[in-house]
């Protein structure tokens, strides 16, 4: 009984519409956004089933979402018993660092690809993108 008015609670928060929008900003939707404020804020793992009563979405929804999440590395999915139990990586400065190098990487590929492009008009464009490069890859000795 405890821990459902601890999850009522926590639904009820401003932590968790900011955390919901912070998710949000980062471009997920709001399914996403709000399985990882409720795993965040949450005093430990809950399984799909669990999540998707807290927050009134559909059971299948919650677990292609929750995969989604995964792959993101915003959660971790450990074995219990008898089914999965989900968790939310908290470590923002590892989420962020992982974010930055794929946009580096993503930027790179542009960079490669205008390489191709003969007409000057990109060159703009180019210096722009170095100069982004170079400033994610600076913020990565400063942490």
């Amino acid at each position: 009984m405890r821990i459902i008015i601890i999850m009522r609670d926590i639904m009820e928060t401003r932590a968790f519409q900011s955390l919901k929008d912070v998710m949000i900003h980062w471009g997920f939707g709001d399914t996403e956004a709000s399985i990882y404020a409720l795993l965040a804020l949450s005093p430990g793992s809950m399984t799909a089933k669990e999540i998707a009563e807290k927050i009134g979405r559909a059971y299948s929804s919650v677990v292609n979402e929750l995969n989604k999440l995964i792959r993101h590395g915003m959660v971790t999915r450990s074995k219990g018993e008898k089914c999965y139990h989900y968790s939310a990586v908290i470590d923002v400065i590892k989420i962020i660092r992982n974010e930055r190098r794929k946009v580096i990487n993503l930027l790179t590929q542009v960079m490669e690809d205008l390489e191709n492009v003969k007409d000057n008009s990109v060159d703009e464009l180019k210096r722009h993108l170095e100069e982004a490069i170079k400033y994610l890859g600076k913020l990565e000795g400063g942490w």
